[in-house]
């Protein structure tokens, strides 16, 4: 469990930092009034138009989303979003707590500055509204992103039976190499053996059988 010794202060300032990961680029920001810059990594400021709905935090993972809203878009800019490969790109969400100074506030050598979520964007919705004072259009991004616990539960995982896809592994290992032959072929276990063949699929039909398990795997 994590202690953040700056929640125990009577002057509590903190922002929220986020990278987002592209094949194309790598974006940060928070929503600080100025930049800031943490580890070498300079999170640029996007003040109040930047919005993150709420973090469930539990003691243990859950598959919680999050979704992140940038606000004050201008229009021109649109085609920068949807040209850019967003879905599918990581998102990681850290927490910092700040000093007098608008800086990382370090507490006994330990810097407060914490991760909150690591994910992946699943949608992002674009709207567009007229703002009359400053008679243009002003467009809102929400990124839809769902949480690598959630990504990981979905996740299908296994090796093909066939000879083609084991051979990849496995160069050297010809275990799968006779599934072809034997694939929609009946095998009626305890039938007196006739050499091999495809068996009858009626139940109890007798012949045409491999006869015993140990017979079946000779004859593979």
């Amino acid at each position: 469990m994590t202690t953040m010794s700056a929640l125990d202060s009577s002057n509590i300032r903190h922002v929220e930092f986020i990278r987002l990961t592209m094949p194309s680029a790598t974006y940060t920001f928070c929503n600080a009034a100025a930049p800031i810059t943490v580890g070498g990594i300079t999170f640029s400021n996007l003040g109040s138009l930047l919005m993150l709905s709420d973090v469930q935090q539990d003691l243990k993972a859950t598959s919680n989303d999050l979704t992140i809203s940038l606000n004050g878009i201008d229009p021109a800019n649109i085609v920068i979003i949807l040209g850019n490969q967003i879905k599918g790109s990581g998102i990681e969400v850290w927490r910092g707590f700040l000093d007098t100074n608008n800086q990382i506030l370090t507490i006994s050598a330990v810097v407060q500055f914490f991760k909150r979520y690591t994910g992946i964007v699943t949608n992002i919705n674009l709207s567009e509204d007229w703002n009359g004072e400053l008679r243009s259009r002003v467009a809102t991004c929400a990124i839809s992103c769902s949480s690598m616990r959630a990504v990981l539960n979905n996740r299908i995982a296994g090796t093909r039976t066939n000879a083609q896809a084991w051979q990849q592994l496995h160069a050297s290992d010809l275990s799968m190499s006779r599934v072809s032959a034997i694939t929609n072929q009946y095998f009626d276990f305890g039938a007196p053996p006739t050499g091999g063949g495809i068996a009858d699929p009626g139940i109890g039909g007798g012949g045409g059988g491999f006869g015993t398990p140990q017979q079946f795997f000779e004859q593979l």
